[in-house]
């Protein structure tokens, strides 16, 4: 199969996944399809487009394909490719990339095409959509895991444990916090936006790694996320009043901790806190 610079595949190869459509059926992503394709650049102050936000889980990916040298490295969930680029952007070679993602809005959005696109979501891509019998693979995320719910993440982490062979890794930027009390206030938020996304500590996260099948070879923090009310207003659909009212109940609830979440004039403000967990295969 023929190979284009930089590693990736030639076209034949890109139309081939492109045409493998599945429908997600994920409310959460469903519902923020508005700010999909160029918006996503520069929603939450650009963070999803910032090379030095996303600097931190690119290393941890360049370092774990150093160990394990895949032919393929598939970022699940990868949105328009940002964190891909940067990888190119950084001079990655020898290495073919796929970003599977069930948004075509997010797909749309990425030109290299040195990056394939693969529509379909993350918990039901399997290894022989991305490489041959003989070749090694590297799955990566960014702030994927928790659009899957607490039900549906033990599934998922079992499903992507499956998909990949003794010494081959998973690295993931996921969102998860130190004390349970800010999980516990970040997971009535989402509700109360009416998504199924859910939040974990990063000691309860790393407990399901491990009983999914992975060794957690490091956890490294990330970059944390700001979160202004009128953005989330904009992904989710919350009117002025709306955001004003749910800032209040929050305080009131959950005296919450600054660095986790603030009201504003015309709502609030919500971080997300991030690790990336570089995980193996076992």
């Amino acid at each position: 199969m023929a190979e284009s610079e930089g590693g990736g595949l030639a076209v034949d190869r890109r139309e081939t996944l492109t045409s493998r459509i599945f429908a997600s059926d994920e409310e959460s992503v469903r519902k923020e399809l508005g700010i999909h394709g160029q918006r996503w650049a520069s929603i939450f102050d650009g963070y999803f487009s910032d090379p030095e936000a996303a600097r931190a889980l690119v290393e941890a990916v360049e370092r774990a394909i150093e160990a394990s040298r895949p032919a393929v490295a598939a970022d699940l969930g990868g949105g328009t490719g940002f964190v891909l680029e940067e990888l190119l952007r950084r001079g990655l070679k020898g290495v073919r990339l796929v970003n599977v993602e069930v948004s075509e809005k997010q797909l749309a959005a990425c030109e290299d095409r040195r990056i394939l696109p693969l529509r379909i979501s993350a918990d039901r891509v399997v290894r022989r959509q991305l490489l041959g019998d003989d070749e090694r693979l590297l799955l990566m995320a960014r702030s994927m895991l928790h659009y899957f719910g607490n039900a549906g993440l033990d599934p998922l982490l079992r499903h992507l444990q499956s998909q990949l062979r003794p010494g081959e890794f998973f690295v993931h930027q996921s969102a998860c916090y130190q004390l349970q009390k800010d999980a516990d206030l970040m997971n009535h938020l989402y509700e109360r936006m009416e998504t199924r996304k859910w939040f974990f500590t990063e000691k309860k996260l790393k407990e399901r790694l491990e009983h999914a099948g992975f060794l957690v070879r490091e956890v490294i923090p990330a970059p944390r996320l700001e979160m202004k009310s009128k953005d989330l207003g904009e992904r989710y659909g919350l009117g002025p009043e709306q955001r004003i009212s749910l800032g209040r109940e929050i305080e009131r609830l959950y005296d919450p901790n600054p660095k986790i979440f603030l009201c504003s004039e015309d709502g609030f403000i919500a971080w997300l806190h991030f690790c990336i967990f570089t995980c193996e295969a076992v």
